[in-house]
């Protein structure tokens, strides 16, 4: 039997996560519900990712195997129909029967935004990390060379996850300013921080924007980078980014 493939965008500010927990609102419980209404029956399936609370998404893929075929252009009609309205399937596609959204994956890109200024945009608080005083990009860039390529990330990995291995390639890690714009003709100065690898360990992003937010504010220098990487050890690194300004933007096949 083939497998389905959905891709899946998100507010994440009113959910506890993607996983499932007692009592609490998450993408996977909803995700469940609404492919339970249309087929009328639990059905498994795999992500391609497990965010944190807050966090939001652009391009989640979650992959299954139906009981029976829907035609695919009614298929994301009919489960946003039954999903809350901070959650949307934007696209859907019939893959291979062997396809996986989780272990399939070849690359994964996030994006992080920073308003980096004294007065926080109401419209942007849920999606970007305010940071009153000017950050100096010259060196979060010059910090940033030093994550780029095969590393061991155990210094980025915060405690609760279920990695045993800390490699992990970083093909690119970008930084720059930006301009979000909402609503028409409304721009909202942002620096946006991108980064594509491989996979990434638990709040391994957030850390790493934590830590390139130290060296920009002249708390850390940019070859620090290097010993952080070196010691292994998460009471090197920075501290972790909230959740809301991360984005998953796309997860590469």
């Amino acid at each position: 039997m083939r497998s389905v493939k959905l891709t899946i965008a998100f507010d994440g500010s009113g959910f506890a996560g993607y996983e499932l927990q007692p009592g609490q609102r998450t993408i996977r419980a909803a995700i469940a519900r609404a492919l339970k209404k249309i087929y009328n029956r639990s059905l498994k399936f795999d992500s391609s990712s497990r965010t944190d609370a807050s966090v939001h998404a652009a391009g989640l893929v979650i992959s299954y195997q139906p009981p029976f075929a829907i035609p695919l252009n009614k298929l994301p009609l009919a489960l946003n129909a039954q999903l809350p309205d901070d959650i949307r399937v934007i696209g859907a596609r019939v893959q291979g029967p062997g396809f996986n959204a989780r272990f399939d994956a070849k690359s994964k890109t996030y994006e992080y935004l920073i308003f980096n200024g004294h007065i926080m945009p109401p419209s942007i608080r849920k999606f970007a990390w305010q940071v009153k005083p000017e950050l100096d990009l010259t060196a979060m860039k010059k910090a940033a060379k030093y994550l780029v390529g095969k590393h061991d990330f155990a210094s980025f990995c915060a405690a609760g996850g279920d990695d045993d291995n800390y490699v992990r390639i970083l093909h690119s890690l970008d930084i720059g300013h930006w301009k979000l714009v909402i609503w028409s003709g409304v721009k909202y100065p942002v620096i946006r921080i991108k980064v594509t690898g491989n996979g990434f360990l638990y709040k391994m992003v957030r850390n790493i924007v934590g830590t390139l937010v130290e060296v920009g504010l002249g708390r850390r220098q940019p070859g620090e980078i290097k010993a952080i990487l070196q010691a292994k050890d998460r009471r090197r690194a920075g501290k972790t980014a909230p959740a809301q300004g991360l984005c998953l933007l796309k997860v590469t096949y």
